[in-house]
């Protein structure tokens, strides 16, 4: 199983899950930070992804950690301890 990200019809990146990707909600301040997602994808490959409310990031991320179990993989973030 993978994790495919497309902008558009464009594929940007898809990736099979493994356990050193990362994912998690981006910190910091202001509003954009609270709609961001930070995914690493592997060592050189990191992305950003910033949706239209706090809502649909938190569907995101629930969703990929929902896969990963069927991968036996956990996605967790950088400062998380599995």
């Amino acid at each position: 199983m993978r994790i495919k990200l497309c902008r558009g019809w464009i594929t940007k990146s898809r990736e099979i899950y493994h356990p050193s990707m990362n994912l998690c909600g981006v910190r910091g301040d202001g509003n954009a930070a609270a709609k961001s997602l930070f995914w690493k994808a592997r060592k050189r490959l990191t992305f950003v992804l910033t949706f239209e409310s706090k809502r649909g990031r938190n569907v995101a991320i629930m969703i990929a950690r929902k896969h990963d179990l069927d991968c036996n993989v956990v996605l967790a973030g950088s400062e998380d301890r599995v």
